[in-house]
């Protein structure tokens, strides 16, 4: 049985980094793999019950200078990885540490998720350890070809493979019963997915939603997802749905539970997230996407940012420029003015969430594992 030892800072579904390892690592074990964790958190998943878990590594984010640091820890993590076969690191921040510590002949496995596998290389400080890190990677597994294509901006790739996923079809396409209120039948729904902060775009679906009701009346913006990281953004939406009449048509819901959260998927006419790049920091891939898709919802997105990977444009969907509320509008109210445009594009997006599902992920990553092997 192969044994694999994944480096990451948590495995709890939390944020795309906790919500990666865990999807991987249940995939993989399912697949014959013998898991090892490694991590920063002691919390576990309890999808990973009975799995060998080491919480030694160093933090994250705490201080300056946190990268040099982590690279004490590599006796420690050696010692680890010298019973493993193979060492897949889920987590950018942490690949200068995995690529001293792993033993001779060990295979490396870096996955790369968006904002982390490139703002390191555009710093002057963090460059001489992340691009050397990344570069002895036997497998560099970005989540989009745009991640991908930034990466290879700025160093000359190892060998590489564009491996997108994941989503659970089958939790986002079977019929949920879960009560939604009144005001949900009333007129269209268009649903935004993800944590409420300017990168997400909100306000620019806020501000599309607004000109395309001019079209099509009624329609309803629906956002779900953590507040408590930006207040004043928070804030700053409910004043802009105030100035354009929709503070009745604006529904702010926090975070739900998986359940009813499928079930707005499902009652939503168009899935919106128009992501905006920030200097480095941008959409990897967007697995909300293919949620909507399992669902059998279109969506809009926006070019340049992992969305080109999770929506074929004018097949799923429509990609739009970022920053343009009028473009975005355009979009949604092509969609929600078409009904049989809008059920042929959800029939493609759900064939689209099929092929990048979590089964089909994990099925390609443990073949990588047999190649790395085989060598």
């Amino acid at each position: 049985m192969t044994k694999v030892c994944y480096v990451a800072s948590h495995a709890r579904p939390t944020d795309g980094w906790g919500r990666h390892t865990v999807e991987v690592i249940r995939g993989a074990r399912a697949r014959g793999v013998d898991p090892i964790l490694i991590t920063l958190s002691p919390d576990l998943d309890p999808a990973l019950a009975g799995i060998e878990h080491h919480p030694i590594l160093p933090p994250l984010f705490e201080r300056r200078f946190e990268t040099p640091r982590s690279l004490l820890y590599a006796p420690r993590l050696r010692r680890i990885l010298q019973g493993c076969d193979i060492v897949h690191c889920t987590v950018e921040l942490y690949a200068p540490l995995v690529s001293l510590a792993r033993p001779r002949g060990v295979p490396y496995v870096q996955t790369a998720h968006g904002t982390w596998a490139v703002r390191p290389l555009l710093s002057r400080r963090q460059r001489p350890l992340f691009a050397p890190a990344f570069r002895r990677a036997d497998r560099l597994l970005p989540v989009s070809r745009f991640t991908r294509d930034w990466m290879a901006r700025l160093i000359d790739l190892p060998p590489t493979e564009v491996l997108s996923g994941g989503v659970h079809v089958a939790d986002f396409a079977r019929p949920v019963d879960a009560p939604l209120p009144g005001w949900a039948a009333e007129g269209p729904i268009v649903l935004s997915v993800g944590g409420v902060k300017a990168r997400k775009g909100f306000h620019v679906a806020l501000e599309a939603v607004a000109r395309a009701s001019e079209r099509v009346p009624g329609v309803h913006y629906v956002v779900i997802g953590g507040t408590e990281s930006s207040p004043g953004y928070v804030e700053g939406l409910r004043a802009l749905a105030e100035s354009h009449g929709m503070a009745d048509r604006f529904h702010l819901l926090g975070r739900r539970a998986s359940g009813e959260l499928a079930a707005w998927y499902q009652r939503a006419d168009v899935f919106a997230l128009l992501s905006i790049n920030q200097g480095a920091s941008f959409e990897g891939l967007g697995l909300v996407f293919l949620e909507a898709g399992a669902a059998g919802t279109p969506s809009v997105g926006t070019l340049k940012c992992g969305a080109e990977e999770a929506i074929a444009d004018g097949v799923t969907g429509l990609l739009v420029p970022q920053g343009d509320a009028e473009a975005a509008a355009d979009a949604l109210v092509r969609l929600l003015s078409d009904d049989a445009l809008r059920e042929k594009m959800g029939r493609a997006a759900r064939e689209r969430a099929e092929r990048m599902s979590w089964d089909a992920y994990c099925d390609r990553l443990v073949a990588i594992y047999g190649e790395l092997l085989d060598r």
